[in-house]
């Protein structure tokens, strides 16, 4: 596979998987890679010329470390604008690119998760309260993939601007044109089935501690063991909150969850399928 300053990481990934120690290597700021649901997220949107910038090096640095793996080079010429400003104006939707400043809504919410506590309900309210013609940011050091397909559901638009590997915005703003919302946010199950749920599974449960666990990182976890769990076991999770954000996930991928709140930052989960 050739090389340019304008190639994807993920086309790098797809052609050789094993490139992604080498890019890991460059940088710290690349060891996320490893991660696949943040690889999935983060790849697709930054080429080589972004990852120099984001990771205070040179294109050239990836060439040399991509060589050994059959990658060569064709030298292309960045254009100084973009490398100079990453994720360009111009590929914003034309929605935002006609919005004043005073009408997008600004909402931090780095400071909250780095203390350990879920901003879903400061951002629901932040929706809620959202007017037409005005668009929510969201300051985040991710991109909020389970928000988005909630609020999607609830007639929302988004668009996601990857600004550095700890750095996203995220904006939202009301879909005129979209049907209103059928499908709500599903609910945990009442506490009252845990116990029962919990016997009725005796022997075939699978145990998993998130609470040490930075967001995302509790959801990715989850998220991995349930792809191994065979289907007449259950995962039981300990967990310091209710995590909104993984609900919908759960539902989308045929589970049932029933939750117990056992304390302050004392959540038990147990999630089967349905």
């Amino acid at each position: 596979m050739h090389l340019a300053a304008n190639t994807k990481i993920s086309a790098i990934l797809k052609a050789n998987p094993a490139a992604i120690e080498a890019i890991a290597g460059i940088s710290n700021h690349f060891e996320k890679l490893r991660n696949p649901l943040l690889r999935k997220i983060l790849a697709s949107r930054v080429s080589i010329a972004d990852a120099a910038r984001i990771g205070g090096c040179r294109v050239e640095d990836f060439y040399e470390r991509l060589a050994p793996f059959g990658f060569t080079t064709v030298p292309v010429a960045v254009p100084e604008s973009i490398a100079a400003t990453p994720n360009a104006a111009a590929g914003k939707p034309e929605f935002l690119r006609k919005l004043s400043f005073e009408s997008i809504i600004s909402l931090d919410v780095r400071e909250k998760i780095a203390s350990g506590n879920d901003p879903f309900r400061l951002i629901m309210d932040a929706v809620n309260n959202l007017a037409a013609g005005k668009a929510l940011l969201l300051i985040n050091t991710f991109e909020p993939t389970p928000l988005l397909a909630i609020l999607k559901k609830k007639g929302l638009s988004y668009f996601v601007e990857t600004l550095s590997p700890e750095l996203v915005h995220t904006y939202f703003w009301h879909n005129t044109t979209a049907k209103p919302p059928s499908e709500a946010v599903p609910q945990p199950g009442a506490a009252a089935d845990f116990e029962d749920l919990l016997a009725t599974y005796a022997g075939k449960v699978r145990r998993v501690d998130v609470r040490p666990l930075e967001m995302p990182q509790p959801m990715v976890t989850i998220l991995r063991e349930l792809e191994q769990l065979p289907s007449s076991e259950a995962l039981y999770v300990l967990h310091k909150r209710v995590p909104q954000f993984l609900l919908p996930q759960l539902q989308e991928r045929g589970f049932a969850v029933s939750i117990k709140e056992a304390g302050p930052g004392e959540v038990y989960l147990l999630i089967y399928k349905k």
